[in-house]
């Protein structure tokens, strides 16, 4: 007896109960992505440095060594972040103009890898100077943890909007 026929109808009927099922997956990662987003919006309301403070749970001495670290760090962010604002821009112009060529694709990438290592040196650096001013690694790692999870959230606000340039 021919079982394929039988294979086939099974997986015909089990197929949309399959999509159903990875679609409801989705929007449960969608629901918790959101839950979390809204969680740190809520917890960065009274103010980054409030909320990192409250985090670190810094003694008097850490604090002392911690907030020149933080400073200096938030600084070249700062620096970063502009360097990255001009970039979009350019790019955005040059979308809107019609006028976005290979080249400028590839110049768009590289600038944009380069800030991407540039923010990935100045993590590793106040790691270091984290580390040097005596805070627990413990205290430090977890700093850089929070604050990639800030640039995140600030890139997922920045983007929500940017056209894509599809092809």
């Amino acid at each position: 007896m021919n079982r394929f026929p039988t294979f086939l109808l099974a997986t015909a009927l089990l197929l949309p109960c399959l999509a159903q099922a990875q679609d409801a997956g989705r929007a449960t990662l969608d629901a918790r992505a959101n839950a979390r987003i809204q969680s740190l919006q809520q917890a960065l309301a009274p103010g980054k440095q409030i909320f990192i403070a409250r985090q670190l749970k810094l003694t008097p001495e850490e604090a002392a060594a911690f907030w020149p670290a933080y400073d200096a760090l938030q600084a070249g962010l700062a620096n970063l972040e502009s360097r990255r604002e001009t970039l979009f821009a350019r790019r955005a112009e040059r979308l809107a103009a019609n006028n976005y060529r290979d080249n400028d694709r590839e110049d768009f990438a590289e600038e944009l890898l380069a800030l991407e290592a540039s923010e990935a040196d100045l993590f590793e650096s106040t790691l270091a100077r984290l580390a040097r001013a005596r805070l627990t690694m413990e205290k430090a790692v977890r700093y850089i943890d929070l604050e990639k999870d800030l640039r995140a959230l600030r890139h997922f606000e920045r983007d929500e909007g940017l056209p894509y340039a599809l092809n």
